[in-house]
């Protein structure tokens, strides 16, 4: 049958993680319009139908056009009465045949809207309609209901939770910020609120006010648990664009059908285009939902931080570590000219931004690298510490870039503090700056082509003064943090430490006996230096299967730099490697130090 109520169309999306499209239409051919797209692409589809509208027509007339559309549709089409705040109205449209509806009253005081939508409840369970509720105001118009800018309420847990109890809705809408129509200004949405309330939902969550919200916003809250997304403004857009548009390019067409025809094309492109987003069916979905060891340009990324976040929440992902080289990370970044706080505005993205650094350590070892996170970077001993690295990379780099210069490869200390067309302080200068360079001259072939010269030829070595490791786990435990070893097979299988050589292992086994908290399993060693004989999947299962059960964080990260920008080769996305989001929730150093 394709004339269903919600209940199987939402159940199957909350279990499957999707969402379904649920289009406000405002006539015979937006109707049409809508299952036929929906049919094209073999998708349920839920058609709602605001009071306003529905009052225009007649609640029989109405119907009396819209169930034939549904029941010859070959897909499974629900009629949802949307926003009705009137307990009678509503019953009269499940009378005449409407298989879902929603009561609104989410401007009462919360007992009677409990009491009312129970009411709503009881009434739709003898014919077989499922009813959606909501909590919270949420701003914008939607028919009658008009809640202004500043006024709006995000719907409270512990009500939402009593709500649930006591009215057996089969859906539910809370307020987290989104708005009806088209929005004006910033849009801040509150994911925690919306992960909270799903956990403690026994029905699927409902999104009102979709048009308008990024694609990151959208697959943020999908994942979240969004299982419907109402859609009316768009529809209205597309409708009265069309009927413009048309009659811009035929301005001396006065063919109705023919107008008809091409509004009708805009609309299901409209609902086609969405349906195919909140169904994932196009989605570029990253390896991992948590990125641990990602960088900007206040190191040797290409990516702003902004732009780093930015390309988190399109896609999708739910947390990133900024963990640029030997800089302490930045309270505030810089979005549209305005200096605002880098975690608020992660979080209005829907991206949990978690502040570190990757300390280079080991003068006389190679790529002994390791990530810290979570610490009070205010802390002088912190602060100190960065002082002394800070001093000991410029003086350097700067050597280096002259060692180079002589050999015959000449690269100017302004052309590495200008790399990119971004300027940068001197202590902001990264290594990999100057393999970048040594590229794009035409010098060697990649910029890891550049690092392995200055690494094997002595000539070329210029090594500078780094911490010792156990140094750097015991100031990341002093200051509130933990620490994690970074790509361990990047490091050569026999090191030298203070003079003495000593294998991989035996080095990494002192690391965990000095409190290491984590080792880096998921990571990108096929588009970087290493040239052992492990693939990545192997060295992930060797490094689970010889350290689960000795550090706490068995971690993961892309090392990404934005790569796309400077070349086509080894190019490293975000969330190509990483964790889990339930690997991340479920461990304790983790998510304490996400709070």
């Amino acid at each position: 049958m394709s004339y269903v109520n919600m209940k199987s169309i939402l159940t199957d999306a909350r279990k499957n993680r999707y969402a379904v499209g649920a289009f406000n239409i405002v006539n015979y051919l937006t109707a049409k319009a809508a299952v036929e797209g929906a049919e094209e692409l073999n998708q349920n589809i839920i058609l709602q139908t605001s009071v306003k509208t529905v009052k225009a027509f007649g609640v029989i007339e109405m119907m009396s056009w819209l169930k034939p559309i549904v029941e010859e549709a070959k897909v499974k089409v629900a009629i949802h009465l949307d926003h009705s705040t009137d307990v009678a109205f509503t019953k009269t449209c499940i009378d005449a045949g409407w298989s879902s509806v929603m009561y609104d009253g989410s401007k009462l005081p919360l007992l009677e809207n409990i009491a009312n939508t129970k009411e709503i409840v009881a009434y739709a369970q003898k014919f077989d309609v499922t009813v959606e509720g909501e909590l919270g105001a949420i701003v914008g118009v939607e028919d009658d209901i008009y809640v202004k800018e500043g006024e709006g309420a995000h719907a409270r847990l512990e009500d939402c939770k009593v709500f649930l109890s006591e009215t057996k809705v089969d859906a539910f809408a809370p307020a987290i910020g989104t708005a009806h129509g088209v929005y004006k200004g910033e849009i801040n949405l509150d994911y925690d609120l919306f992960e909270t309330i799903n956990s403690n939902s026994p029905c699927p969550l409902v999104l009102h006010g979709g048009t308008g919200l990024t694609d990151g916003m959208f697959y943020r809250l999908i994942d979240l648990g969004a299982a419907k997304v109402n859609i009316s403004t768009a529809v209205k857009i597309a409708y009265c664009q069309g009927m413009k548009d048309y009659m811009e390019q035929n301005p001396k067409q006065n063919n109705p059908l023919k107008l008809d025809a091409y509004v009708k094309e805009q609309v299901k492109k409209m609902v086609q285009e969405h349906i195919r987003f909140f169904s994932l069916s196009d989605r570029k979905r990253p390896n991992y939902e948590v990125d641990l060891h990602c960088h900007t340009t206040r190191s040797d990324g290409s990516d702003t931080p902004k732009e780093l976040i930015d390309k988190a929440s399109s896609l999708g992902m739910c947390v990133i570590a900024m963990t640029d080289h030997d800089v302490l990370p930045a309270d505030k970044i810089e979005v549209n000219g305005i200096m605002v706080d880098m975690t608020a505005y992660a979080k209005t993205k829907g991206v949990k931004v978690l502040p570190g650094i990757e300390f280079s350590c080991e003068t006389q070892a190679e790529d002994v690298h390791l990530v810290v996170l979570g610490c009070d970077y205010s802390d002088d001993k912190i602060r100190e510490m960065n002082k002394k690295i800070v001093e000991s990379k410029i003086h350097t780099y700067r050597e280096l870039t002259e060692v180079l210069t002589k050999k015959g490869f000449p690269i100017t200390w302004d052309e590495v503090l200008n790399y990119g067309g971004i300027p940068r302080k001197s202590e902001d200068v990264q290594k990999k700056i100057i393999f970048n360079l040594m590229a794009e001259k035409g010098y060697v072939e990649t910029w890891s082509d550049g690092k392995l010269l200055c690494r094997n030829n002595p000539e070329y070595s210029v090594k500078r003064q780094k911490p010792k490791a156990v140094d750097i786990i015991k100031l990341a435990h002093e200051t509130g943090g933990i620490c994690i070893l970074a790509h361990p097979y990047l490091i050569d299988e026999t090191i030298k430490i203070d003079e003495k050589k000593i294998s991989r292992d035996e080095f990494i086994e002192s690391l965990i006996e000095a409190g290491l908290d984590g080792i880096e399993a998921s990571y990108t060693y096929d588009k970087t230096t290493y040239h052992g004989k492990l693939t990545k999947n192997e060295i992930i299962e060797k490094i689970k299967e010889m350290y689960t059960d000795k550090v706490a964080i068995i971690s993961g990260g892309s090392d990404y730099h934005a790569d796309y920008k400077k070349t086509s080769k080894n190019i490293r996305e975000v969330g190509e490697c990483g964790i889990s989001y339930d690997y991340f929730k479920n461990n304790a150093c983790l998510s304490a130090i996400a709070k």
